[in-house]
């Protein structure tokens, strides 16, 4: 099967839409310049790395579906939105979420 460069990106934002190259060097352990160079399609992303982001997209919607669920669900108990994001923020800024998996 031949290399999608295009595809391959558009993967690595799905995973990781905001600090994408960011995100992807310290879930690598690569230099940053190989990181720019798949972003940008002058280099290939390996097929192993691809399999994995792919897992992670996969997780990534299903956890984005259940959060959104369970919204939509405290919504209708009342929940304002101000609320929701407060708790959703503190979430990501605790501790639970300050390390960095390598993929």
């Amino acid at each position: 099967m031949p290399y999608d460069a295009a595809a391959a990106i558009a993967l690595v934002k799905a995973v990781f839409p905001r600090s994408t190259a960011e995100l992807l060097q310290q879930s690598t352990g690569v230099p940053m310049r190989t990181v720019t160079r798949w972003i940008s399609g002058d280099s290939r992303i390996p097929p192993k790395l691809l399999g994995k982001l792919e897992e992670q997209r996969k997780l990534r919607s299903e956890f984005s579906d259940e959060i959104r669920s369970l919204y939509e669900e405290m919504r209708d108990e009342g929940l304002t939105r101000q609320a929701a994001r407060s708790a959703i923020l503190e979430l990501a800024a605790s501790g639970e979420f300050e390390q960095i998996d390598e993929i």
